[in-house]
């Protein structure tokens, strides 16, 4: 049996302990501890079963030649908080694993690094996926369509073939995407909206409220 390679994750957060799930148990690396900024460490509880490891001192303590990271952060500001950290770990020497279940659907090796793509993920050949990257459960992302650096992607989000995503965009539960629809940097795509057209960068997509509506009284 390959031996396991070890892990260290960025984050104690809900998003870090799933992380740190799927990869011991789906996964080729070994979780031997969490990483956290000094000014969240007395805030930290989730990973009190693993070693907490304050980030100034990490590479005194694990060479980046011995171990991976992963960042396990959310799309707060659009997604510059996971961006920052990524990149601070990369600044650092450190290399990043990706997560991919091996219960996804994978036509595409362009994938990078710091991914975390969950099950029911279907990706269709010449798809390409950059950096620091979260695909949550079920999503369909269509053939040549392209995802860039640091976008979030909700569960069950339909993309259609030959669209992009703008970096560091995220899109909501349920969300559509047409043929050929360029998202913009940094754009915001709410839970169950359509989009049918090409939007610039920072646009906000809000979907439609709907008001509760009895049909039939009396039916149960």
């Amino acid at each position: 049996m390959e031996k396991k390679r070890n892990l260290l994750i960025f984050g104690t957060g809900a998003i870090a302990e799933i992380a740190s799930f799927y990869f011991q148990n789906d996964s080729s690396f070994e979780v031997i501890g969490f990483v956290e900024i000094a000014e969240f460490m007395s805030k930290s509880s989730r990973s009190m079963y693993k070693p907490l490891v304050e980030w100034s001192v990490v590479k005194k303590k694990f060479h980046p030649e011995e171990v991976y990271m992963f960042v396990a952060i959310g799309y707060r500001k659009t997604n510059s908080v996971r961006q920052t950290r990524y990149e601070e770990v990369k600044a650092a020497g450190y290399d990043c694993a990706s997560y991919i279940s091996t219960q996804a659907t994978v036509f595409t090796e362009t994938i990078g690094e710091n991914c975390f793509i969950l099950e029911g993920n279907t990706l269709q050949p010449f798809t390409q996926i950059g950096n620091n990257v979260t695909m949550w459960s079920g999503n369909h992302l269509g053939h040549h369509s392209v995802v860039e650096d640091n976008v979030f992607i909700a569960s069950h989000a339909v993309i259609s073939g030959k669209c992009r995503i703008g970096a560091n965009s995220f899109l909501g539960v349920n969300c559509c995407l047409h043929d050929g629809v360029v998202i913009g940097e940094r754009s915001v795509v709410g839970a169950g909206v359509i989009v049918t057209e090409s939007c610039e960068t920072r646009s906000v997509f809000i979907p439609q409220k709907m008001e509760p509506r009895v049909v039939k009284r009396n039916v149960i």
